[in-house]
């Protein structure tokens, strides 16, 4: 997964695959580009051979309806770029409070998800490596 500067921010609380709490995120390291993870920054899933407008009850693409051209997986969803900087296969600093005793520097690549002010790694608190 590829998360940017609005995805990981200092202050959210960091926890395991089985909700041991590990501290808060204190600083987000940016990393290179590259490959991150299995995919590409930026890369668009192929579009599927099949339109799901023909299985629709009605299809509208012939009256001039140009959604399913344009909001398509070839297309990127009509989504344009926000310009966000990725982050890349950066890591995260996070420590239980602002002194240097507990910090651990916890690579990108073991976030399973984000949510709200919640990281959730993809590793429970047995499996995390020493030099986290």
């Amino acid at each position: 997964m590829v998360f940017d500067r609005r995805d990981i921010r200092p202050s959210m609380d960091v926890y395991t695959l089985d909700n041991a709490y590990l501290g808060a995120v204190r600083e987000v390291i940016p990393g290179p580009l590259g490959l991150v993870g299995d995919r590409l920054p930026g890369a668009t899933p192929e579009a599927s051979e099949v339109s799901g407008e023909r299985l629709g009850p009605a299809p509208t693409q012939d009256i001039g309806n140009a959604g399913p051209r344009t909001q398509s997986a070839r297309a990127g969803y009509a989504a344009a770029s926000d310009g966000a900087e990725p982050l890349g296969d950066g890591a995260l600093k996070v420590a239980r409070w602002w002194g240097p005793v507990g910090r651990r520097t916890i690579p990108l690549r073991a976030v399973q998800t984000v949510s709200l002010e919640r990281v959730t790694l993809r590793q429970t608190k047995g499996e995390l490596p020493r030099d986290w």
